[in-house]
């Protein structure tokens, strides 16, 4: 088992980009700090970030590092309007 951090970049044009790929690299990544890079999100679509949330908890409820990085502007347009804010995974580190 890798001891580095396993790294994502996450793809979502449109809302209704498929979510699999991410799900995959969760499923295989578990027991590992991540890193999901959302430089190529352009709206993030509720059941994504629910995915992430959940994600997070999972991770940081055993300890790993998770960290979301480079959030752009729309992406944070979109987090605000599901009610997040957007700052909430800035200063995320990997453990």
């Amino acid at each position: 088992m890798s001891m580095e951090t396993q790294k994502f970049p996450l793809d979502l044009p449109n809302p209704y980009t498929e979510l699999d790929p991410l799900i995959n690299f969760l499923r295989g990544a578990q027991s590992q700090a991540v890193e999901i890079d959302c430089g190529g999100v352009k709206i993030m679509p509720s059941r994504g970030l629910q995915l992430l949330l959940s994600a997070e908890q999972q991770w940081r409820s055993e300890g790993l590092g998770f960290a979301v990085k480079n959030i752009g502007e729309s992406c944070r347009k979109s987090l605000t309007l599901l009610g997040l804010e957007p700052a909430r995974f800035e200063d995320e580190e990997t453990a």
